[in-house]
């Protein structure tokens, strides 16, 4: 177990180091794509004709790419927790020893087994809420078929994974038997 527990959190330091990177590759091509966006509006052949906040809603998306850690938090906030997301912070990640996982109760042994994956299940959900940022940027743009209800369940789902302990927690305290 304590293998697979290690092997989970390599995974999610993986995916944590490469948040920053997709986040600020896609704020770089945000912020270009505005630029050109707003440049093409002065010229003969408008692209945009018809859709001319595309550059401008492409600048705000720059933004919340290169402050996407602050938009989890705020998102954390509004799900109801206090957690405050840090970029790298999961890249420090020493994965806990796999000793009493079954403690005291079968509600006990589930919350224990998810903290143990918990480092992986916070930066996959991190991975999520980027990606539906990406989708609905593309669905802005055009770009995409989705749905932005696609795009707000995954965003959903990515917040609920980010916060997997209390979820978990809930969950336990919901279907416990007295």
């Amino acid at each position: 177990m304590q293998g697979l527990v290690n092997f989970a959190g390599e995974i999610g330091n993986a995916i944590a180091i490469m948040i920053p990177t997709f986040c600020y590759i896609m704020a770089i091509a945000s912020f270009l794509f505005a630029g050109w966006g707003l440049w093409l509006q002065s010229q003969p052949i408008n692209p945009f004709q018809g859709r001319p906040w595309i550059p401008f809603a492409s600048l705000v998306m720059s933004g919340a790419f290169a402050s996407f850690d602050r938009v989890l938090t705020l998102a954390n906030g509004s799900a109801g927790t206090s957690m405050q997301v840090s970029i790298g912070s999961l890249t420090s990640y020493t994965p806990p020893t796999a000793s009493n996982v079954m403690g005291n109760s079968p509600g006990d042994a589930i919350v224990n087994v998810v903290t143990l994956f918990s480092a992986f299940f916070q930066s996959f959900g991190a991975m999520a809420c980027l990606w539906a940022f990406i989708a609905w940027r593309g669905i802005i743009n055009g770009q995409t078929n989705r749905t932005l209800s696609g795009c707000i369940v995954q965003f959903t789902f990515g917040v609920m994974l980010i916060n997997i302990i209390q979820v978990t927690t809930w969950l336990t305290q919901i279907f416990q038997t007295t």
